[in-house]
Order: C-alpha cells, then structure tokens, then sequence
C-alpha cells in the first residue's frame, strides 16, 4: 500500500464545495446487533455511525475499508461482502458511500479521536446517520 497523504484543511474546505467524496462504510454483526461509534467530528457530530473513511487516492476500496478498521477501532478485517452503494447529500458534504459486511479476525477494539463512545446495537439508536440506516438494513438481509 502506498502511503497516504491528508489533503490540507484549506483543500479539504473546497473541494467538499464542489465534489463528492468515494467512501466506505464497515459492518460490523455480532449477531442481530451492528457496532456503531459516537461522532466527534461534522458532519453529523453527535450521532451514531458506522465506522469507515474516505478512500485515498492511493488505495483500492478494500485497503480504505482494512485501514479504516485498524485506525478507527485497531481491528484487523476480512471484507465479506459488498452490501452496496449508498449517497449522503447534506449541507456539509455529499459522499457517496460503499458499505461492505466484514469480519473481525484480529486485534482488541477500540476507538481514535473521531468517536466519544461505541457499542453494539439491536435496535439503532435515534439519532443513527440516515444511510448508514439502510447500509445496516441491507447487510442484515444479505447476512450469510
């Protein structure tokens, strides 16, 4: 994997004006209940969300997807299943979102700067992202 630049806050700011972002979004199942983590950071600050990242231009969505598991929760994943393609359009930014089913095979969870808490769900809490509802909806029904 090649190393991964951050783009400066001032390219960020712009580009988010204009453009989509490619993202992906990890499923995580113990049983019928799906972990989720607590936002520090916007858009959506506050709620509760399934951890993923942007995709890098260097990386393929599978390595976006193994990176953002050991840097948001130091987790080590085997991708199952692409759930599918979900868009988010807000004031704040507009991705458009690849939610994959995946299966934790190493390391012992926990959290980075961007979550104040983490949990495993039955039933989604109020305020859930609205995609990551239907991304969650649809890894269940897929669910081998």
């Amino acid at each position: 994997m090649a190393k991964i630049r951050k783009a400066p806050k001032k390219d960020y700011d712009n580009f988010r004006k204009y453009f989509a972002f490619a993202c992906v979004d990890l499923v995580i199942l113990d049983g019928k209940s799906v972990l989720l983590t607590k936002r520090t950071r916007n858009p959506y600050k506050g709620y509760w969300h399934l951890p993923g990242s942007m995709i890098h231009k260097t990386e393929t969505m599978h390595e976006a997807a193994k990176r953002s598991a050991k840097e948001e929760l130091n987790l080590k994943i085997k991708i199952t299943k692409l759930v599918g393609v979900y868009e988010s359009l807000d004031g704040f930014r507009h991705d458009v979102s690849h939610g994959f089913l995946v299966q934790v095979i190493g390391g012992k969870i926990k959290t980075d700067f961007q979550s104040s808490d983490i949990g495993f769900f039955k039933t989604l809490p109020k305020k859930t992202l609205p995609h990551h509802r239907l991304v969650i909806r649809d890894a269940l029904k897929a669910k081998p």
